[in-house]
């Protein structure tokens, strides 16, 4: 069993779908998994099933990945992503990576973006909303299977972030955008959120990938 917190929403219908795809949410800091569950029905994409999760660590009234060295070698940041490829490995067992979404905000944005790296394998896409983007070597990426360069990405930013540069998160994701042609870059007139806009367009581009 994993020892992070999950909370798993099946899909309301299947519509034309297998309903065989899930999307792994991660929330950002001093958050919880509860945050998620509006978020997860305002989406409301046809067929998708959803696993939420809460991070290790207590951070105030919610949880966290890691502390703020943001250095991967940090040991929360270790763990969090240990526990992230057990969880992983126990998805396998019933979904192919190829059908499985990585979402995250925030902390979980950066999170599931390493986690994709950390795997190297094609997934159905990666979402990250408002992301600090680790600042990998150009090795990383040049490691990556063909598969893996395939997998879509969904980064949205708001240009009015105070919290995390819009510029500093534009120029690191730009490697990760360039392996599809189904990668976008959006921004929008916000601070540090998702917004309802953001909300709708990621709906948009989650339904061309299923």
């Amino acid at each position: 069993m994993s020892p992070l917190t999950k909370y798993f929403i099946p899909a309301v219908n299947k519509g034309m779908t297998n309903g065989e795809k899930l999307m792994l949410v991660l929330h950002g800091r001093g958050d919880t998994l509860h945050s998620y569950k509006m978020f997860v029905a305002e989406l409301n994409v046809t067929g998708l099933n959803y696993q939420l999760l809460n991070a290790p660590f207590v951070e105030g009234f919610g949880y966290t990945w890691y502390d703020d060295s943001f250095s991967t070698q940090d040991l929360r940041y270790k763990k969090s992503m240990e526990l992230l490829q057990q969880t992983l490995l126990e998805l396998y067992e019933q979904y192919s990576s190829c059908d499985i979404f990585l979402f995250g905000f925030s902390q979980g944005g950066r999170m599931v973006m390493d986690l994709f790296l950390k795997e190297n394998k094609a997934f159905a896409g990666v979402v990250a909303l408002s992301p600090r983007v680790t600042k990998h070597h150009d090795e990383t990426f040049s490691q990556l299977s063909k598969n893996a360069r395939e997998t879509p990405f969904f980064v949205g930013h708001g240009e009015e972030d105070p919290v995390i540069p819009f510029s500093e998160t534009k120029s690191l994701a730009g490697p990760f955008l360039e392996g599809s042609k189904n990668s976008v870059f959006r921004s929008y007139p916000m601070g540090h959120e998702i917004d309802i806009f953001e909300i709708g367009e990621l709906r948009q581009w989650m339904n061309e990938q299923l």
